[in-house]
């Protein structure tokens, strides 16, 4: 499955992610800071310790104890053969052993030796001869259990927080997902709804507009089956009655009105199909010229209407034939109900070109998305479907319809 690098799981997983990593990282450089800390104290009371027992005052015991160190039976060779090195000073060693720390000190200083590395005196000198094994333990506590309890309590409610964000988001995944399905035409849908926040209530309210759309779109439709159902009655009755007719002119005007009237019935069904999304595409490629004459057939005019430039081009397009038909044919419709002069078709490599010669498109008809406009809807020769059904037939081709005027001359291009 592939990852949405825009998805709003996505850029929180992230953060929450760089989040971790970020504390994670701030609590180990702190626990390295207070290991460094835990020992420089430790050799500080260490060297302390040992400067105190070469004195040896009256009260060493005393002293010893707040330093929380005391001399310890335990041999320098057993400790070095048993325990852990933990850190190495010139002066000494530091050893665990049994999760005790002890501070062995070497017979002599071990170069290079800075006395200044902890801030204290040097350790007095002492003749080889009278040298003794100094092993000296730590009784202070030294335990990092707080810091990880604090350091993996953070982690975890970092994790349960996360784990708390995307369930609260995950609604909205399935609600996106819904509004796909929604724009694929299933309007049977019902989000489940969980808690009661906002997206919870986005989400009830988007169910109650998916009922009324489904609901108004089911009425639609039982209207329109309803008149295209009725209409087809008288149509049938007049074209069987034109068929009774003694053959004259009059009765083939009659039988190519009511062929028309029919055909215009099956395409109000077609484009009503095609709007409420149930049409899917039959693509194949088609020459171009074999759609312009299917076009003209629904117009039940000629070629010989039209001024053709480019017809032996051979162009071939891949479309749904009787849906880019019905655009063509309201395009070529438009140019010759308004054109003062035979209309032009161009056929070019990628565009085809439409031109009449005649006044200007106004300016507020030259938005293709809305199918009325008031200008239309106080004219007596149409309700301006024309352009918008072809802008929506050509934009599901994945194609555009461009329109310019220039020199008193219409132009409707259509791009492939």
């Amino acid at each position: 499955m592939s990852i949405n690098k825009h998805s709003l799981l996505t850029f929180i997983s992230l953060f929450f992610l760089i989040i971790l990593i970020t504390i994670n990282t701030l609590f180990w450089i702190a626990h390295i800071h207070f290991e460094k800390e835990t020992e420089g104290d430790r050799m500080r009371r260490f060297h302390l310790a040992e400067h105190l027992i070469h004195h040896q005052n009256k009260n060493i015991d005393g002293e010893l104890h707040q330093l929380m160190i005391v001399p310890s039976s335990l041999s320098r060779e057993f400790l070095q053969r048993q325990g852990n090195t933990i850190a190495d000073f010139p002066f000494g060693e530091m050893i665990e052993f049994n999760g005790n720390v002890f501070f062995v000190k070497s017979s002599s200083p071990k170069p290079p030796f800075e006395p200044h590395m902890f801030d204290l005196p040097p350790p007095p000198p002492h003749a080889d001869n009278h040298f003794q094994s100094i092993v000296l333990q730590d009784l202070k506590p030294h335990s990092t259990w707080l810091v990880w309890s604090v350091f993996g309590a953070m982690d975890l409610l970092m994790l349960l927080f996360f784990g708390y964000i995307i369930n609260k988001l995950i609604p909205l995944h399935r609600l996106k997902n819904a509004i796909i399905d929604f724009k694929e035409g299933d309007t049977r849908l019902n989000v489940e709804i969980e808690g009661k926040d906002e997206i919870a209530q986005i989400t009830g309210e988007f169910n109650h507009a998916l009922e009324k759309i489904a609901a108004m779109k089911e009425s639609r439709s039982l209207f329109l089956r309803n008149i295209l159902h009725e209409l087809k009655t008288p149509i049938m009755k007049g074209s069987l009655t034109a068929d009774c007719l003694e053959s004259s002119q009059d009765q083939e005007r009659l039988k190519r009105i009511f062929s028309r009237m029919n055909y215009l019935l099956g395409e109000f069904s077609t484009m009503e199909r095609f709007n409420s999304g149930e049409w899917d595409l039959n693509l194949r490629e088609y020459r171009f010229v074999d759609l312009l004459d299917h076009a003209c057939d629904i117009l039940l005019c000629t070629k010989n209407s039209f001024e053709i430039r480019g017809e032996g081009s051979g162009l071939i397009i891949h479309v749904d034939f009787e849906l880019f038909a019905i655009a063509l044919k309201n395009l070529l419709d438009n140019a010759l109900k308004y054109s003062d002069t035979k209309p032009t078709i161009r056929i070019l490599s990628n565009t085809i070109e439409i031109s009449n010669l005649g006044n200007p498109l106004p300016h507020e008809n030259r938005c293709f998305e809305k199918p009325f406009n008031r200008t239309y809807e106080s004219s007596m020769t149409g309700l301006g479907l024309g352009l918008y059904i072809t802008h929506a037939i050509l934009k599901k081709h994945g194609f555009t319809l461009d329109y310019h005027y220039d020199n008193e001359i219409n132009t409707f291009r259509i791009v492939l």
